[in-house]
């Protein structure tokens, strides 16, 4: 018997929103970056929206490793009121190896929020139907993967892909300096 669970949860943002739309300001790029390391090393996956202020993300894993992490995830004061939505045994990850998705999908979900009779993005407001259909969008939405040292949005791609070009890239760049300095 799978001991694999799913669970969403929402929360409300502590941390400055971006005025610049569809990009994501600097502190959600660092919890993005921490997520994706520190959930590879816990073995769970799953995938983050934020939007207007408010995270709703999905967590998959052992159920032990999920239910620690959100432990901790309630201590952390980037954000605030959590509140499980759904948590649910599962057979298989939905989100293969995504470590931590992230989906801008502005107008994916705007488009799901005006079929709910909504102008602005507010999962505190979700029944269960539309937070089904909002985590639909996530497994379905293509990851907007970051660039390791701004921050910033690079076009979609598989975020561990970018990762691991990244980590190679700064250890070449590590190793680099290091025969440079034992060189001079």
């Amino acid at each position: 018997m799978s001991n694999l669970i799913q669970m969403v949860y929402i929360s409300k943002a502590n941390i400055p929103v971006s005025a610049q739309g569809g990009e994501i300001g600097p502190e959600v790029a660092k919890i993005l970056r921490k997520s994706r390391t520190n959930n590879r090393a816990r073995n769970i996956v799953g995938a983050l929206y934020f939007g207007n202020g408010y995270f709703y993300q999905c967590l998959e894993g052992d159920e032990q490793s999920v239910m620690k992490l959100y432990a901790i995830l309630q201590q952390d004061k980037r954000h605030r009121d959590l509140r499980i939505i759904s948590k649910r045994p599962v057979e298989k990850r939905s989100f293969g190896d995504w470590e931590m998705k992230f989906l801008p999908a502005e107008k994916e979900i705007g488009s799901l929020l005006r079929s709910f009779g909504m102008s602005a993005f507010d999962p505190y407001r979700f029944n269960e139907e539309m937070s089904e259909k909002m985590l639909r969008v996530l497994l379905q939405g293509r990851d907007m993967a970051l660039d390791s040292a701004s921050g910033q949005q690079q076009s979609p791609q598989c975020a561990c892909t970018a990762w691991k070009f990244a980590t190679l890239a700064l250890g070449g760049m590590l190793c680099a300096d290091l025969i440079w300095r034992m060189l001079a």
